[in-house]
């Protein structure tokens, strides 16, 4: 073997070797990954509350935040054969263990599934059922809309008074709500508040009905029904047999669908009131709480004549109804009360119900509206309104000052004849943000306005001796309502902070106007303290000294207990020195200026314009829809 045929063997050997130690490692990686895919742990999910959509074929469809496909497994736990075949999955609530994507156990929550009359919600506690009293929710419930598109809800999706959902139980709690419809609602539940308007619930009730009627409630759990006759009154206390059962409700019902309830322990301007529909009476610690439950139609019979004078145009009337109807829905979709079962009270926190007796002028307008409501893209707007105008309304930023404006059916706007006819106003709502050009509005009468001979168009205030230790405690009050709307000026920036001293004002000044001209911002200072007020309400809160009187456009006086009129003003200081000793006010309209001018309407129905086009004036973009 010569050196040649040496070198070539050592390089057949050395290229060998290589090739071993390649094959070696690469035994050696696919050892190490069987063993690490042998090692490694399955990728378990579990879904809680998951609203099963369809099984078939060994595939579930699910939705739980969304929609998903699963294939299960074929011993998967939990369900039978009988539960494939049967086809008793589908529309059933479970919780699925899912290993590595494949459904391996599934625990159907299927043994008791409810459904009754909602009484009252407390959002994610609890919810009253007629039939089965209060139930609480389980910590992880899950609200699943199934008309229309399914999706996820929430408590807002459940509609009090009614049993368009079932429930789901699982030991003794509701682990998920199955909204199965949103159809058009009938009747409206209304907290009656105790004699004028002084608190939410009564020490005792006294009641009597037209027609004969029966009070049913539950002692030890077993529902009675106990008859009396027409006339006859019964007295409710805390202490009354009435709620000694396991129920804290009782229900008065009349025997006649037109049968009235006089609640003889309520004071309203019209006497004594009584009230269609039936009454529930909720026994809770702080006192009694009294629920008309009622249509709608029939509950709009007892508003628009407390919210409009009966004797104005029936066009004016019937824009009011429609006002007060879209109103009302808007809070039975989403109830003010839901605590205690009620979608809003009878005060002027929502709209004020039954202080007038029912006119035949408002309840023709109620009936010829019947059904009629304000959308716009396809929504219930907020069908705000207000008594009269100075000639100009302004937008819901009135509420909410400094926030982008997101409502364009509400406005600022000239509300004169002018514009009514597609014209323009010399003043336009940007302008009347100036000092200077809304104190000459304000001083003038505009001969265009349609309130212009109404008594509240203007108005003037003047404060002879103004009382700093009132305006103080007037200050403090509306702190304690709104801490972030009266702010304290400390180091050069106004912040949230107690009131707690003023000293001898030296200045007040409207520093800031929302689109229309109302006051959005006043300033007060004080030789110890200078403070901002923000929003038109308090504003008007802290300038009232509850003992100046208003006078009017035809020069009638008018007490002012505790608010302006309203915030479309001017202030003039009244000096002494370096400090104020009063001020002059020179203002228009009366109530926030927001929405619909009651007065307003008046005057366009006077003038031949139809229900519809006043509200196409005050909510634009608006439209009357009919809901059957």
């Amino acid at each position: 073997m010569n050196k040649s045929q040496r070198k070539q063997i050592k390089a057949v050997i050395c290229v060998a070797g290589i090739v071993l130690l390649f094959i070696t490692a690469g035994i050696l990686i696919l050892q190490g990954g069987k063993q690490e895919k042998e090692k490694r742990e399955p990728v378990v999910e579990v879904l809680h509350n998951t609203y099963i959509c369809e099984a078939t074929d060994g595939m579930l469809t699910v939705f739980d935040k969304e929609s998903r496909v699963l294939p299960v497994q074929a011993d998967c736990q939990g369900i039978s054969e009988t539960d494939w075949t049967g086809g008793v999955l589908a529309g059933q609530i479970a919780d699925l263990t899912i290993t590595d994507g494949v459904v391996t156990n599934i625990i159907l929550k299927r043994e008791e599934k409810i459904s009754g009359k909602v009484l009252s919600v407390i959002p994610d506690v609890s919810i009253e059922l007629e039939e089965y009293g209060t139930l609480p929710f389980a910590d992880d419930v899950a609200y699943y809309v199934l008309y229309g598109q399914l999706r996820r809800g929430s408590t807002q999706d459940i509609r009090i008074g009614y049993s368009f959902a079932d429930f789901v139980m699982e030991n003794g709690r509701i682990c998920a709500v199955l909204l199965t419809r949103d159809e058009t609602m009938e009747y409206i539940r209304v907290q009656i508040k105790s004699s004028d308007y002084a608190g939410s619930s009564h020490e005792s009730v006294t009641l009597s009905c037209d027609t004969d009627f029966c009070v049913r409630y539950e002692p030890d759990g077993t529902e009675t029904e106990e008859v009396h006759t027409a006339g006859e009154s019964i007295t409710f206390t805390k202490d009354s047999p009435y709620f000694d059962g396991q129920r804290n409700r009782v229900f008065v019902i009349p025997k006649a669908l037109t049968g009235k309830i006089s609640l003889l322990s309520v004071n309203r301007s019209q006497g004594t009131p009584s009230y269609r529909g039936t009454m529930e009476l909720l026994l809770t610690e702080e006192g009694i709480i009294v629920i008309n439950e009622v249509l709608l139609e029939e509950y709009l019979y007892a508003v628009v004549p407390s919210e409009m004078p009966a004797g104005y145009p029936l066009e004016a009337l019937k824009a009011q109804a429609v006002c007060a109807r879209t109103y009302a829905y808007s809070h039975m979709l989403n109830p003010g009360l839901p605590q205690i079962g009620a979608h809003l009270d009878d005060s002027t926190a929502f709209q004020v119900y039954n202080n007038i007796v029912e006119q035949n002028t408002t309840t023709t307008a109620v009936r010829e509206t019947a059904g009629q409501m304000l959308y716009a893209d396809g929504n219930l707007i907020d069908t705000f309104y207000y008594s009269t105008s100075c000639g100009f309304g302004t937008d819901e930023r009135v509420w909410n000052p400094g926030a982008d404006s997101k409502s364009a059916f509400l406005m600022a706007q000239s509300i004169s004849r002018d514009v009514m006819e597609g014209g323009q106003s010399y003043y336009t709502a940007e302008g009347m943000q100036s000092e200077d050009v809304f104190a000459q509005f304000i001083r003038e009468i505009q001969e265009s306005d349609f309130e212009k001979e109404e008594p509240w168009y203007r108005w003037t205030y003047a404060v002879e001796n103004m009382d700093e230790e009132k305006m103080l405690a007037v200050l403090q009050s509306r702190y304690a309502a709104n801490h972030d709307r009266i702010l304290t000026l400390e180091k050069g920036e106004f912040i949230s902070a107690p009131v707690e001293k003023l000293g001898t004002v030296k200045k007040i000044a409207v520093i800031k106007r929302n689109a229309g001209g109302v006051a959005e911002e006043l300033l007060i200072e004080g030789t110890e303290a200078t403070y901002k007020v923000v929003t038109e309400l308090n504003i008007r809160y802290v300038l009232c000294d509850g003992m100046t009187q208003a006078k009017r456009n035809d020069g009638s006086i008018v007490d002012m207990k505790t608010l302006l009129p309203s915030a479309f003003f001017i202030i003039t200081p009244v000096q002494e020195g370096e400090n104020m000793i009063g001020y002059e006010i020179c203002g228009g309209g009366f109530g926030h200026g927001a929405g619909m001018s009651q007065n307003g309407a008046k005057c366009m129905a006077e003038a031949g314009y139809t229900a519809q086009q006043i509200l196409e004036f005050f909510y634009k973009g608006s439209s009357v829809q009919k809901v059957e």
